[in-house]
């Protein structure tokens, strides 16, 4: 191996070696910090445990002093023996009790002791006292024991200021807490605000010299922010851990404050190296661990050096597996779970489409028109909602492209049918201009270039307020490809644009921008991520440019194959005068390019008075134009009033009209103007040409034949569908074409129709699948088990809106002979039964 080709790998070694480092380093501090964190937490928990236990014997002690104070306040001061007699029961409990007459300043003890006058002293720091509580820690002056005791004033029955007090010896109320942690070399303490111990562990290795915290803290150095964060803390009351430096070496303080002491806190004391000692064994194992995976790196690194040249394929496959990995799980991603955005248009055309029709229920060719145009749309939105919904696609990831032969005039001229309704209700103004197109025959996904460019442009119309304008370029180049050509589909728009910010994020799912503009806008946030992942699939590009307030900018190219057998070629047409007017100079260049390639003599003008100009002057020099094409909407003149003129001067004249509107909005006016037909924008080589050869030369083509009536006459078919408003129109469809047609309104009762009838009665079952009583599936199979003869032989068609791979299988494992998803294509149901019953005659 060279040393050109070692160096990378080389440096990508030491760049692994470097990065487990780093994450070891990362990965041990982690851990140190993490077991530190969990250690504490446990001192914690531990010594609020403590505070509890402490907590619950000053609360009892609290308890008993308070009903004795209730028994006491029922007597009067004067009533020594009743006082007594209370202290002597309550001394049987727990001894040290004291009663004082605070008014007389007399102290009352039991029996056995009698009263006496307290001292003014005691008096006083008893009358100081206030409520109930408890006192801090205490030197007894005739014993010389450290006391603890609970107090609490209350009033003799004669109006007597009183005081009952319970002392105990400080020793005794800290067995209740004492606390040590890690073999003894840790240990709790009580303390107050002020630090002073007040009750310390009574472990026989505990600290006994320290009685203050805080001048320990002060005399070792620590810094002063953080002990004054620790008084802070033990003054507010809260609950925490400090590290402080004592006798050389690092201390924890773990302090939690008490609930029945207010003021006093539960600190437990531990050295921080006994905390860590398990983290430093933890830590020792994980250090042999990461010098062991860097032991392995570098072996590793080494094998692969050595076997490189070996190994290369195997690299390549597991790459390309990755890859696979990856382009699986984006297809998943952009399940379209919401295709509102997308299906609403081939909707609205539809819906706009059935309006017009409804309109003009009495001119039979719009009627049809319509009808053309609903059923194209309908065929798109079936079509889009079958691969939208092509579950096993998604979740394989393998959604391929279909591709057939389509014809780039029909695909845009039914596209601007699709969205014309929609921008013809915002009053928008909409061009389609073409630029050096010499193809127009390709072999491509016709469904998914339509969704691509239907997003793009529904995306448009969404975006640009009313009266905006919008605009369809499309250019053709040479591509890299062989046999193909380079499409570039550009649209525009004049609408609210977009924040450059947004622009990196457009293209992903369920993404749209934050603007209260289009707050109230449906989407569903798929549309742009879906024409990113079909753009990329036919392996294009989409670019977009936008600002706010201007418009955006969509760009998509992509590279076509051309289909050569019925690629556009100029038409030996005769060279016929032929005047072109449009107002836009794209759609103008465009134009002459066309006129040139067909070969005839054509003249571009740019308005309509230039137009009635130069037809005027071809008149007067005896070379009129067999064949004037006008744009509809142009500045100034329009089309239909350059007609009108032409028509005025020179006499009859072939004239068409151009636009990328609906016919019906203008053809009234256009007839009184004498406009002889109308063009649909684009402009098309194949649209000029027929043009030419039928208002120009006058050629007639032969008349499509019409739909034979009497394709299925004879024929009985038995059709199980649970649907009334189904039922009606397939019957009617196959009665228009002479079939007999019965009903049964489930499977059950096509079941027993079938049985019911003689063999050979029906040519041909159409069943649904899902009906009540008995589905499609099960009718088929007990009709397929009859013993008779066309029991085997009837052809029977599934009819189901279930349209998926697995329900096409399930129709064949239950005997069907065809799968037809709704809702039904007639022309491909016809033809299936002209398949299955062209070998049979009617009954």
């Amino acid at each position: 191996m060279n040393q050109k080709k070692a160096w990378p790998i080389f440096l990508s070694a030491m760049l692994a070696v470097a990065v487990i480092l780093a994450g070891g380093v990362s990965y041990l501090t982690n851990i140190r910090r993490s077991l530190w964190n969990e250690s504490i937490t446990n001192i914690l928990e531990v010594t609020a445990q403590g505070g509890h236990a402490l907590d619950t014997s000053i609360e009892k002690d609290t308890q008993q002093l308070h009903a004795i104070a209730l028994a006491l306040a029922d007597q009067d001061a004067q009533d020594s023996a009743a006082i007594q007699q209370i202290l002597t029961l309550a001394n049987r409990l727990s001894n040290d009790y004291l009663c004082a007459d605070l008014d007389a300043g007399i102290g009352y003890l039991p029996v056995s002791s009698g009263s006496q006058a307290l001292e003014p002293e005691q008096a006083e720091s008893f009358r100081a006292l206030t409520g109930q509580g408890m006192r801090e820690p205490y030197l007894d002056d005739y014993t010389g024991v450290w006391n603890v005791a609970f107090y609490e004033h209350f009033t003799f029955a004669d109006g007597t200021a009183g005081y009952v007090q319970k002392t105990q010896a400080r020793a005794d109320l800290a067995e209740e807490f004492s606390l040590s942690f890690y073999y003894d070399t840790g240990f709790s303490y009580v303390i107050n605000e002020t630090g002073d111990i007040l009750i310390r562990s009574q472990h026989r290795n505990s600290n006994r010299t320290i009685q203050n915290l805080f001048d320990i803290i002060d005399l070792q150095g620590n810094d002063t922010a953080v002990v004054q964060s620790f008084r802070t803390a033990l003054a507010q009351g809260k609950r925490g851990a400090a590290r402080f430096q004592y006798q050389d070496e690092e201390y924890v303080f773990c302090y939690v404050p008490m609930n029945r002491a207010p003021g006093w806190y539960v600190v437990s004391i531990v050295p921080n190296r006994v905390i860590m000692e398990q983290a430093e064994q933890i830590m020792q194992n994980s250090q042999v661990f990461v010098v062991l995976i860097l032991f392995s790196v570098l072996m590793l690194t080494a094998f692969f050096l050595l076997y490189r040249r070996y190994t290369r394929r195997i690299l390549t496959a597991e790459e390309t597996a990755r890859q696979a990995a990856e382009n699986a799980n984006l297809a998943k991603s952009r399940f379209l779970s919401n295709m509102s955005h997308d299906i609403r248009t081939p909707m609205n055309a539809i819906i706009g489409m059935t309006q017009l029709a409804s309109s003009h229920i009495d001119e039979p060719k719009k009627v049809q028109e319509y009808l053309k145009n609903i059923g194209q749309s309908g065929q798109l939105l079936v079509s889009l909602i079958n691969d939208i919904l092509d579950l096993s696609k998604i979740e394989s990831g393998k959604m391929s492209l279909n591709h057939e032969t389509v014809s780039l005039e029909t695909l845009i001229t039914n596209l601007v049918h699709i969205v014309q309704p929609t921008m013809d209700s915002k009053n928008q103004q909409f061009e389609v201009r073409l630029h050096e197109i010499r193809h127009e025959s390709f072999c491509l996904d016709a469904l998914r270039l339509n969704q691509v460019l239907i997003n793009l442009i529904s995306n448009a119309v969404k975006f640009t307020p009313e009266g905006g304008s919008i605009q369809v370029d499309m250019m053709e180049s040479a591509s890299p490809k062989v046999g193909c050509v380079r499409m570039t589909f550009r649209v525009s728009d004049n609408g609210i644009g977009m924040d450059p910010a947004f622009l990196t994020h457009i293209f992903d799912s369920f993404t749209r921008e934050q603007d209260s503009r289009i707050s109230r806008i449906e989407g569903s946030g798929l549309g742009m991520a879906i024409t990113k992942m079909i753009v990329d699939m036919m392996e294009g590009e989409i670019s977009v440019t936008s600002e706010p307030g201007v418009g955006s900018v969509f760009t998509v190219v992509l590279d076509l194959r051309v289909v050569q057998d019925r690629c556009v070629k100029p038409s030996p047409l005769p060279p016929v005068r032929i005047l072109l007017a449009d107002d836009d100079a794209a759609t103008r260049c465009s134009a002459e390019e066309t006129l040139r390639a067909l070969g005839v003599d054509g003249t571009v003008v740019e308005s309509g008075q230039a137009a009635v100009e130069a037809a005027a002057a071809a008149h007067a020099a005896g070379r009129d134009y067999a064949l004037i094409v006008l744009d509809w909407k142009m500045s100034g003149m329009s089309g239909v009033e350059a007609a009108q003129v032409v028509r005025a001067q020179i006499g009859q004249t072939g004239a068409v009209l151009v636009s990328a509107y609906d016919w019906a909005n203008m053809e009234q006016q256009a007839a009184r103007a004498g406009i002889d037909g109308f063009l649909q924008k684009p402009l098309f080589q194949s649209t000029l040409e027929r043009a030419i050869r039928q208002y120009a030369l006058h050629e007639t083509h032969a008349a499509r034949p019409a739909a034979d009536e009497t394709v299925l006459a004879g024929r009985r078919i038995l059709l199980a569908e649970d649907n009334a408003l189904n039922q009606m129109i397939i019957q009617e469809l196959l009665s228009g074409l002479g079939a007999q047609v019965e009903l049964a309104e489930d499977g059950q009762a096509c079941v027993a129709r079938f049985a019911q009838a003689a063999p050979g009665t029906f040519d041909l079952i159409l069943m649904d699948v899902q009906m009540p009583v008995m589905d499609g599936y099960e009718a088929t199979r007990r009709i397929r088990r009859m013993d008779r003869p066309d029991a085997h032989t009837v052809p029977i068609f599934a009819m189901t809106a279930d349209a998926f791979t697995e329900d096409i299988e399930a129709a064949k494992q239950a005997g069907m002979n065809c799968h037809l998803s709704k809702p039904i294509d007639m022309q491909r149901m016809l033809r299936e039964m002209q398949n299955h019953l062209n070998t049979q005659s009617p009954q």
